[in-house]
């Protein structure tokens, strides 16, 4: 199986996904979820006249000229019934939120207006026009009318609207479960010492984290030695859950045996090789419903091949439409240079400065130095049949998902 085009890759992914399930969950714990259905407005919104500011109810045609003077015959708070009705010059003090009293049609806000000493008049300073900070019955949503449509991402303002409707209960895309298996003899435990040519297990935590970046847990496998049985009784466990992520043991070398306990337990590999850079080593397999990626072992290879194929995938199942990191274009500070025949995906820290994005490369020592990628915000894609990036030239780039909570 040779060598495919990151984005052929990508299409067999998107292309070979399982069909996607639906769930119902209490409203206050869909956060994050894809809304699978329409939700109606249960009442008109808001259900009353209601008032935008804090002031005076008044009739429009009382307050032209002014100065004028009204004479307050009532008081219109939030949660309370209607403060009575407005004649010709007289006013209602009223709360933001508060139902709008018959016979006025305007608010004028509290810093337009002045009170007598004995609190029984209000001085009027500026006009307002019929319906001025008013919202009419159904002005935000009508009765009967779709007030979140479905595929719309649940946030905390959906949360709010939903409970303003009394949805207890939402039917939503539901979130494919997910575990993670690291391999090698080489790796030993964050807690452990290594000994003379170990490291530390990293992969399954930048992984980890990458996932509950989008809101979703793994179960942890562990480590799974180079020996045939162990991969297997491994693999076979990762396979309960609906996608399995494997990291590390992908490659051509003489132990990396993912690949044999594929063939052997009867996975299909769709791919086993990406031209791209890093990340060259992926593999991606299918077994009945199951979704299987094998993800190389070096941690920044492994990073990238998780953003450019797993999060499509995963967001992809779980309802959004434009699955991925956000991508922009921007003007690029330095030159930048490669032999081309993969995309490559190079460390860059993006800003936005006088009405344009500036990517800045950052100097790096290659697939293995997490410590430099560590300092990025973004990767610049290097076109695959491009061997020069001018400076001042305008690129593309890829956004890192915690992009905006990253600062220098």
């Amino acid at each position: 199986m040779g060598m495919i085009d990151i984005n052929e890759a990508l299409n067999l992914v998107l292309r070979n996904l399982p069909e996607r399930r639906t769930e119902i969950l209490r409203f206050d714990t869909a956060l994050g979820c894809v809304l699978a259905e329409d939700l109606i407005a249960t009442s008109n919104l808001p259900p009353f006249r209601r008032s935008a500011k804090d002031g005076y109810a008044v009739r429009a045609s009382d307050v032209q000229k002014v100065p004028v003077e009204l004479k307050i015959v009532g008081e219109s708070r939030a949660g309370d019934k209607s403060a009575g009705l407005v004649h010709k010059g007289e006013a209602i003090a009223i709360m933001t939120g508060a139902v709008v009293p018959e016979g006025a049609d305007a608010i004028q806000m509290i810093e337009y207006t002045e009170r007598s000493a004995d609190g029984s008049r209000v001085t009027i300073k500026a006009s307002v026009k019929p319906g001025e900070d008013i919202a009419p019955i159904g002005a935000d949503v009508k009765l009967g009318k779709i007030a979140i449509e479905a595929g719309r991402m649940i946030g905390p303002v959906e949360i709010a609207v939903m409970a303003s409707f009394g949805y207890r209960s939402v039917k939503v895309w539901r979130k494919p479960s997910v575990a993670i298996l690291a391999t090698g003899n080489e790796l030993v435990g964050v807690d452990e010492t290594p000994a003379e040519m170990q490291i530390r297990n990293s992969n399954t935590y930048s992984i980890s984290s990458q996932l509950r970046l989008m809101g979703w847990k793994a179960a942890h496998l562990g480590i799974a030695r180079d020996e045939i049985r162990d991969l297997r009784r491994k693999i076979k466990l990762g396979l309960k859950k609906d996608v399995l992520i494997i990291t590390g043991g992908v490659s051509m070398g003489k132990y990396d045996l993912v690949k044999d306990v594929f063939r052997d337990l009867g996975l299909e590999v769709l791919f086993s090789k990406v031209a791209m850079k890093p990340g060259k080593p992926t593999v991606f397999a299918r077994f009945g419903d199951k979704l299987i990626f094998g993800l190389p072992g070096n941690p920044v290879s492994s990073f990238m091949a998780f953003e450019n194929f797993v999060r499509p995938a995963l967001e992809k199942l779980a309802g959004q439409d434009k699955p991925g990191l956000f991508k922009i274009r921007g003007e690029l500070q330095r030159e930048l240079k490669q032999n081309p025949g993969r995309t490559s995906f190079l460390p860059a820290w993006a800003t936005w400065s006088e009405d344009k994005w500036r990517i800045e490369p950052l100097k790096w020592k290659g697939s293995p130095d997490i410590f430099r990628f560590s300092r990025a915000n973004a990767a610049i894609i290097f076109p695959a049949d491009c061997d020069r990036l001018k400076s001042e030239e305008i690129v593309e780039c890829v956004l890192f998902p915690d992009f905006f909570v990253r600062r220098r």
